[in-house]
């Protein structure tokens, strides 16, 4: 009985270690696109690096990130995270957004106060300086 509690205790951890954070709440429809695979939102979905948001009319999400970042995506928004790396043990810092349409609400967690270099957010014809801020950006 022990082993098999301990089986399913690693693979419960190994299901989520890649998570980077998680869906705070949700209203409408929002999706994620995680490779191939569309996953409808709900509370608690673990967000990992590499995922695509997408949020319908009358839609919108909010995230809370590892390092303690917030973000809130308004209707029709597309949001990727394309890297995110918070490994404050090892001082390794590398976070890098993009919202490609919609409009987002975002405050900086650990990492835009620590090292606010190391925090990317994109938007198609540029990118928003973080320095430990809270910032609202719309992309038409």
């Amino acid at each position: 009985m022990e082993k098999k509690i301990f089986v399913f205790f690693i693979f419960m951890i190994s299901l989520f270690a890649d998570s980077i954070g998680i869906v705070k709440n949700f209203h409408g429809y929002v999706e994620i696109k995680r490779g191939e695979k569309i996953i409808p939102v709900k509370k608690g979905l673990s967000v990992k690096e590499g995922d695509l948001i997408l949020t319908k009319a009358s839609s919108g999400v909010g995230i809370v990130f590892e390092d303690g970042s917030l973000l809130s995506l308004g209707e029709k928004s597309i949001f990727s995270v394309k890297r995110y790396l918070f490994k404050p043990q090892k001082s390794e810092y590398d976070i890098d957004l993009k919202l490609n349409r919609g409009k987002a609400a975002f405050s900086s967690g650990k990492v835009g106060k620590l090292v606010p270099a190391s925090l990317k957010f994109r938007v198609p014809e540029g990118m928003v300086g973080i320095r430990g801020t809270k910032f609202l950006v719309s992309v038409k």
